[in-house]
Parts: C-alpha cells; sequence; structure tokens
C-alpha cells in the first residue's frame, strides 16, 4: 500500500521548461460586416496547445440618433453579445478543416447554458457572459478560450506539433443580435478595433524533445478524437401544432449522441428582443427518430401554461453529469429554466444494434398546445463524435468522420 513505502523519493515534474502566451494577428484589418478574418500560424518548429488558446477581441458599439448625430444613451447588450458578432468561427490545420461552430452566437449560447454552472458562469463573465445582460458606454474587450466554443478545443487537449494552423472568423451580416435597442429613433454601428489569437507555446525539457522528435520522425499518425457541435437551422416554422422536421441524413461515425432542440419567436435580427433567450412556444411533445429508434421512451406530457415541466429540467440538470461525468450542477434554476433557455436535451448516447450500421436519418417531431407562432425559428444542435488523424512529418492531415 501507497501509505507505507516511506523510503519513497519526491518526484518532480520538469518535463515542461516553459509555458509562454503568443498573439497572432490576422492578415487583414477589416473587421466590418461579413468579412473573413483570418488568423495563421505559420511556424511549424513549436508545440502548440489550442485547446488552451483564446481569441481577445476588443471594440465599441455606437448609438446614433436618426439625424446621424451620436446618442448619449447607455449601450444594452445582451447576454453573449461578442459571439453574435460572428456567423461561423473555424479551425484549421495544414489548410484542412479541423471543426467549426455555424451561428456562433446561438451555439456558443445553448452550449454555455447546458455546460456552465453558477461559478463556470461568473468566469464566464470574461467573454461578456450574463444572463441578464449588461450596460456599458458602448467599449467592451472580452477573451474568449476555445474550448468554450469549440468540440476539439475542449476535448483534445494535447500539444500539436509541427503543423501549420489557422482560425477563421466570419463576421456576421448584421450587429443587432447583440444588443436590444427599444428606441426606434436609434441607430447602432459597432466597430471591432482588435481581434488576437493568443495561444501557448510548450517548451519541453531535453527528455521530451528526443522523444517527440522520433515520434515525428517515425511520422507515425496521430489521433485526434472530440465531440462536435453541429447547429441546424429551420428558419421558419409553418402555423401548426405539429410538425415533423428531416434534419440530416449521418453516416456511422457522425450519428448522434445528444440532441438539442429550442424555438425562438421573433428574436432574429429583432433589435428591441434578446437573442439570447428562448422561447417554448408551449410545446407538449419532442421526439426524435434516428430511422427507426426514438427517443425518449416516452411522451414528455408538458404543459408550459400550468408550470409542467418538471422532466424537461430534469432531462436539463443531468446533461452535466452524462456528458462531462461532473456532478449535477446546474446553471439555470426552475424559473430561469422555464423564461430563458427551455431547453429539449435528448441523451441517445446508448443506441441500438440496429444502428450500428448504414446511414442514419435523423428526424425531429415535435407538437404544441396552440398553433406556432409567427416568425418562429427552430434550431437542432446535434453533438457527434469525430475523429482526426495528422502525420506531424508529411503534413498529411485526415477527417476520419
Amino acid at each position: 500500500m501507497s501509505i507505507l513505502q516511506i523510503t519513497d523519493l519526491p518526484h518532480f515534474d520538469s518535463s515542461i521548461e516553459s509555458y509562454e502566451v503568443h498573439s497572432y494577428n490576422p492578415y487583414n484589418n477589416s473587421f466590418r460586416e461579413n468579412d473573413e478574418i483570418r488568423i495563421p500560424i505559420h511556424q511549424q518548429d513549436i508545440y502548440v496547445l489550442p485547446s488552451a488558446s483564446s481569441i481577445y477581441i476588443e471594440g465599441q458599439a455606437k448609438l446614433f440618433g436618426k439625424d446621424g448625430h451620436p446618442s448619449k444613451k447607455t449601450v444594452t447588450f445582451t447576454n453573449n453579445p461578442v459571439m453574435y458578432l460572428f456567423q461561423d468561427i473555424r479551425y484549421e490545420m495544414n489548410g484542412i478543416e479541423i471543426d467549426r461552430i455555424k451561428n456562433s452566437g446561438i451555439t456558443s449560447t445553448i452550449k454555455s447554458y447546458i455546460s456552465l454552472n453558477e461559478a463556470e458562469s461568473k468566469v464566464a463573465a470574461l467573454w461578456g457572459w450574463n444572463l441578464n445582460g449588461f450596460q456599458s458606454d458602448g467599449h467592451f474587450s472580452v477573451v474568449v478560450p476555445l474550448n468554450k466554443i469549440l468540440g476539439f478545443a475542449e476535448d483534445y487537449n494535447k500539444i500539436v506539433i509541427n503543423c501549420k494552423h489557422e482560425l477563421i472568423l466570419n463576421r456576421s451580416n448584421s450587429n443587432l443580435n447583440s444588443i436590444i435597442l427599444t428606441d426606434e429613433n436609434v441607430q447602432l454601428q459597432i466597430d471591432i478595433q482588435r481581434v488576437q489569437w493568443r495561444v501557448p507555446h510548450i517548451k519541453v525539457s531535453d527528455r521530451e524533445r528526443l522523444t517527440l522528435l522520433k515520434h515525428l520522425e517515425r511520422d507515425k499518425p496521430i489521433q485526434m478524437a472530440f465531440r462536435n457541435w453541429d447547429l441546424y437551422e429551420y428558419p421558419l416554422l409553418p402555423k401548426t401544432t405539429k410538425h415533423s422536421w428531416s434534419v440530416k441524413t449521418a453516416s456511422q461515425l457522425e450519428k448522434p449522441r445528444y440532441v438539442i432542440f429550442c424555438l425562438q419567436t421573433n428574436r432574429k435580427s429583432n433589435k428591441s428582443k434578446d437573442s439570447s433567450v428562448f422561447d417554448h412556444c408551449d410545446v407538449t411533445n419532442v421526439t426524435l427518430f434516428l430511422n427507426s429508434q426514438y427517443y425518449p421512451y416516452e411522451p414528455l406530457g408538458l404543459k408550459f401554461s400550468e408550470n409542467k415541466y418538471s422532466i424537461l429540467y430534469e432531462m436539463y440538470v443531468k446533461f452535466r453529469q452524462s456528458y462531462y461525468s461532473s456532478p449535477i450542477d446546474p446553471l439555470l434554476d426552475l424559473k430561469d429554466f422555464k423564461e430563458k433557455a427551455p431547453l429539449f436535451i435528448i441523451d441517445c448516447s446508448r443506441q441500438n444494434d440496429c444502428l450500428k450500421t448504414g446511414p442514419v436519418d435523423v428526424r425531429l417531431e415535435f407538437e404544441c398546445s396552440t398553433l406556432i407562432p409567427d416568425n418562429t425559428t427552430a434550431y437542432c444542435l446535434i453533438i457527434n463524435d469525430r475523429l482526426v488523424e495528422y502525420k506531424p512529418l508529411s503534413n498529411i492531415v485526415r477527417r476520419l468522420s
């Protein structure tokens, strides 16, 4: 037993000699709507740790009256406003896309609602996370950890050797999802002034460097497994009480492990509404079909008008335990869950043998007690496994799924 090994000598880990964060700048200095921002790392003879990297963004929101004169009104930001300034964010190695999030604002907001606990939510103020939004004079400066928005950075926490890296951010075509404006006479302009990718460089001891160089010379494939967060959107739902949505057809390696379904009514690019809030739309039941297999096994039997949604809340609070193997510690209480983020989280990580061969059709059926309101958008966030391998010497990168 270890408590009896009184002669054991202390062990000191000296395998890492230094950990330095280096800032990388984009090719261009234009960060306007619809612009593409590419931030490269061309140097290959370094060891970088993408999972601990972050995006630094600073800028200013300005309000103007209809006459074009600046307004002195305080700017009211939504929750997670900076992510709504980008349509998608993707990470590439040697020119091959490794991971991407589409509709960055919606995806990162949903991910944070279900992933963060209360303590982590306070730290998330670093990138503008605040459940109730916040007010300022318009200036903002945020640090967005890559592991809070990309599944690759969250799951693969090892160094990457001898590769070219590139982070690409595509600006949204509108800034209206980042703020709340109740005055129709006020116009908005958001200027992003700086974008940097802050990446840790790892310097290792001579012994570790020799081991890594031997691995490099053998050019043996290195596999990187992670979970991808893939968002699908149904822009305008029909006015009905029951609807079926064929989301996608997935391959075996990309079949869903978790599916998050949610609705928003008249919030997209609506400056008077909070785009970080979701609506329950009086949904009574949601069923996920993977071919003929369906989840959950029994109907939910929800009735939001009578506060009958405890089963849905239970599915929400159990996500962290199932996905991260963490204790149950939800960010939202029962009331906030209904008012801010009534998310339908379906755990389909345990699957029948019939789903182990051939393509998988992903379909959602949902019912409401009242007609779906006008201008209602449906979102389906699918979490699936992804496997990538790279050869560090020949610089070959392949997506296996």
